[in-house]
């Protein structure tokens, strides 16, 4: 029912006016004169009151009835002494039994021609039931203010139709540093960046809100002073009961460590499927050079033969010389694949870094590619450095490549070196001594600080996916340091990069280790005295016929068998009288490798002595103690000779004898000569 009271009018008849006031009782309608005192009381005062009128009629309603005593309005407005002729107002009023009840009241003032009947009617309407109810709401909201303040973690506002900020909570205050006086009033669109507003995300939100009643999202929010918070948000379409469209509310979270969190495992999740990759690149790797060596090795010894077969003054003899060079550099390039590949034993020793740099400028030439020259300098009497050169050449592509690349248009790399004697306390994570430091620069990009810091990290890397591992300066950082080395990185956004190696000097001047051995002529008495009976085994039959060719040039009497199953068959059923002198076998081979038949061997004829050729480190075919000696694919002439010599000598030693003993003699099948 509508609040306003209609009051009957004044000129209907006493009559009419009492039979109106008597019929209403929903309302309590009391006429007072003009001192206040009640001049009537109808039934719907009776029964909002409890009193008769009988018991009412002549007694002064405010001060016997209403919540409190007359206030200066109602005192002007009964004593005429103003303008105003009506006073309303809420409060409490009392009962017969003594309780009470909430009463909205509207006080009237009736002027009549006549003075002696003017007087007021007072209406009233009980309003316990709303009071009851809107306190329960203001308490409930109140509770639901603390209650959401509670949460540490959920902050929330509002907004209105048009996207402004109308509440702003504690607890959003806390997250973000606004507090409501700086918030309230402005756009929900101001919580973003720049470049998400230039985009339109905070207006698709709302919008997206709109049409689907909520929307879940996560982003970067700003903070007060330039901070950025990363929030997982809510936003709820706020609607009457008639579905008109009132504004938003906003639940945010910080999930800044829960992101780190998923960060961290994405690039640990990164990290591994990069290093199951570089794991299975290992294992091709070292399978085809394993497989390029037993060519190499055929490729090598078959050269060497020709050349011995030629006259000294032979006009091929130059072309048979540069590809035997050829076949020993492919020989080096395939040592470097399988270091990288764990497969070859790493060798530290004195090592002319000068030399070593020679040897690889035209791979690195070719690396770089046209648009980037690359300059070193070294002073003639640079100190030997004491390192493995297969992980020293591998550092030294890394960094030529990560320089290249820090310069998109091209430039020039260039190599320093130069002697230093650090003495104690001079350089932090070094011992005092005599280092050899090389700088590797460039003039690209280069790197802000926060970049620098991370340069090193493992899997770290600013090129695109499918441009780099992130593994470069950390395998460099990791090598240098493993032999008393320090690596250190000096850069300047757009002003380049220095990597500096700072490597251990050798205690003595490096050997030749990198000149090509030299070559071999016909002419030369390089046959053994004594004529040996060697059996050979390999499953690849060009290396096998290859090894044989090469033992019978040298003087030897070769028989050659393509399994270990087929060696020790043969050796099972020799007569007594022509013994083998020594097995050559190669390590690889399907069944039974050439370690196993070397175990078998030693147990069955102990003095018998075995050569283990492979292409794999000593760490990955540790023969010691079974096999007499091991022989390196791809090997020549030269170091077949060299291998069985100290084969045979180190038998006779344990023998004691001048000849080797077999425990089983053997027949003598068709040789390869």
């Amino acid at each position: 029912m509508d609040d306003r009271y209609h009051l009957p009018d004044r000129h209907l008849s006493d009559d009419t006016y009492r039979l109106f006031v008597e019929s209403v009782t929903d309302y309590a309608i009391i006429l007072l004169d003009r001192a206040g005192r009640i001049a009537s009381w109808n039934e719907g005062a009776e029964r909002l009151k409890g009193f008769s009128e009988l018991e009412v009629v002549g007694r002064d309603f405010f001060a016997d009835f209403y919540w409190q005593q007359p206030g200066d309005a109602i005192l002007e407005i009964l004593d005429g002494a103003a303008h105003r002729t009506r006073y309303e107002a809420e409060g409490w009023c009392k009962r017969k039994d003594g309780g009470r009840f909430r009463c909205h009241l509207l006080l009237q003032r009736i002027d009549n021609d006549d003075p002696a009947k003017t007087g007021f009617v007072v209406i009233c309407r009980d309003r316990t039931q709303r009071h009851s109810a809107e306190g329960a709401s203001r308490r409930s909201e109140q509770q639901f203010r603390h209650l959401i303040a509670g949460f540490q973690d959920l902050a929330t506002c509002t907004l209105d139709q048009a996207g402004q900020i109308n509440s702003w909570s504690e607890a959003l205050e806390r997250l973000l540093g606004y507090g409501s006086r700086d918030i309230i009033g402005r756009a929900y669109a101001d919580l973003f960046s720049a470049e998400d507003r230039r985009s339109g995300l905070p207006g698709q939100a709302i919008d997206r809100a709109l049409r689907e009643g909520r929307l879940r999202q996560a982003g970067w929010r700003m903070a007060r002073g330039g901070g950025w918070v990363y929030a997982s948000e809510v936003i709820d379409v706020i609607r009457n009961d008639v579905g008109e469209h009132l504004g938003f509310s906003l639940a945010l979270r910080d999930v800044s460590a829960q992101a780190a969190t998923e960060q961290a495992l994405e690039a640990a999740k990164r990290a591994l499927f990069q290093s199951q990759k570089l794991e299975m690149i290992g294992q091709l790797n070292g399978g085809v050079a394993h497989d390029f060596n037993n060519l190499l090795s055929a490729i090598l010894g078959n050269l060497e033969l020709g050349r011995r077969r030629l006259p000294a003054d032979s006009d091929v003899t130059r072309f048979l010389d540069n590809a035997i060079i050829g076949a020993k550099r492919g020989a080096a390039l395939v040592g470097r694949m399988m270091n990288f590949a764990r497969e070859q034993e790493i060798e530290i020793r004195p090592i002319d870094l000068k030399a070593l740099f020679d040897e690889l400028s035209d791979l690195v030439a070719k690396a770089l590619g046209p648009e980037t020259v690359l300059e070193s300098r070294f002073p003639e009497k640079l100190a030997p450095v004491r390192i493995d050169p297969h992980q020293l050449e591998l550092a030294l592509l890394n960094l030529v490549v990560n320089a290249r690349d820090a310069m998109a248009e091209g430039g020039t790399i260039r190599l320093v070196a130069r002697n230093r004697r650090i003495s104690a306390g001079t350089e932090r994570c070094v011992a005092p001594g005599r280092y050899v430091q090389l700088d590797v620069t460039d003039h690209g990009c280069g790197m802000d600080a926060e970049t620098l810091s991370r340069a090193c990290d493992v899997f770290f890397t600013t090129k695109p996916a499918g441009k780099g591992t992130g593994l470069g300066l950390s395998m460099v950082q990791g090598f240098v340091g493993t032999v008393g080395g320090r690596m250190s990185i000096k850069s300047c956004p757009g002003k380049g990069t220095t990597v500096t190696l700072l490597l251990p000097a050798a205690p003595s001047p490096a050997d030749g280790v990198f000149a090509d051995d030299e070559l071999e002529t016909a002419d030369v008495k390089d046959h053994p005295e004594r004529k040996l009976r060697i059996l050979v085994v390999d499953d690849d039959a060009l290396v096998l016929m290859n090894s044989a060719a090469l033992l019978n040039d040298l003087g030897h009497e070769t028989f050659a068998l393509s399994s270990a199953e087929e060696a020790l068959s043969f050796l099972q059923n020799a007569t007594t009288h022509r013994p083998v002198d020594l097995v050559l076998t190669d390590h690889a081979m399907p069944h039974m490798t050439g370690l196993e038949l070397a175990r078998l061997l030693r147990k069955s004829w102990p003095s018998l002595p075995v050569v283990l050729a492979t292409g794999y480190a000593e760490d990955v075919v540790d023969g010691t103690g079974i096999v007499s000696a091991r022989l390196q694919k791809p090997f020549g002439i030269r170091d077949l000779r060299a291998v069985i010599a100290a084969a045979v000598d180190g038998a006779e030693a344990r023998t004691g004898s001048g000849g080797i003993a077999t425990r089983t003699p053997h027949a003598a099948p068709a040789t390869l000569g």
